[in-house]
């Protein structure tokens, strides 16, 4: 039944390193930050996943048993330009990615924003694990103090010595509140599928956190 999923790289590399091969937190509006503007966010997060380790790999199923592990992130977020952010982020799972985020719709007085962002991961330089993710930044914002934000995610990754035929698929996307004017704190919430949509290999993540503004504004 399952043979048909194609997961691209070996379960044995999975069982090792899925719980934190890519950064799945949120904390992300649909807005960029400006000009020469920027924040520093950092997050505490608990995710769960599929324990590959403890599952019998001729008989897959939807039943695989779980793991939970927390982990700590730190990021920040550089305006080149009024619609364009550099992002850069790392945790404790040896995660770290480099990215971008281009605002398509609103600026940061507008109700609603919308922003396309592009980001290259890694886990562990020397393991040569890489994804490649493109989320769509979502978020409505009634007031100045508060918004909920939606970011659709795709992620692809993949190994240095492999071709990205061979890579794997994440589907899913992230969802939250951010409250505060200037400096913000927030809870978010994530969802992925691993393999395709209809996969029965899912993560999960619940994160708490907070981004810090510096500039001239």
């Amino acid at each position: 039944m399952y043979k048909q999923l194609s997961l691209g790289l070996p379960l044995g590399i999975i069982a090792l390193f899925l719980g934190g091969c890519a950064s799945l937190t949120g904390f992300h509006d649909g807005r960029t930050v400006g000009k020469e503007q920027g924040d520093f966010y950092m997050s505490l997060n608990f995710s769960s996943s599929p324990n590959f380790r403890e599952f019998d790999r001729d008989s897959l199923n939807a039943n695989f048993p779980t793991l939970s592990f927390p982990n700590l992130e730190f990021g920040g977020r550089y305006g080149v330009g009024e619609k364009v952010d550099i992002t850069l982020r790392l945790n404790t799972n040896l995660n770290m990615g480099l990215g971008a985020k281009f605002q398509l719709i609103g600026d940061a007085q507008s109700p609603f924003a919308m922003a396309l962002g592009t980001e290259l991961g890694s886990f562990g330089i020397i393991l040569g694990l890489l994804n490649l993710q493109v989320p769509l930044y979502l978020s409505v914002h009634p007031s100045e103090v508060f918004a909920w934000y939606l970011t659709p995610r795709y992620i692809r990754q993949f190994t240095t010595y492999s071709s990205l035929e061979n890579a794997l698929s994440y589907y899913g996307g992230n969802t939250g509140i951010l409250i505060g004017k200037r400096h913000k704190f927030g809870v978010d919430i994530g969802y992925y599928r691993v393999g395709g949509i209809d996969s029965p290999i899912s993560l999960t993540q619940f994160g708490l956190g907070g981004r810090f503004a510096f500039g001239k504004k």
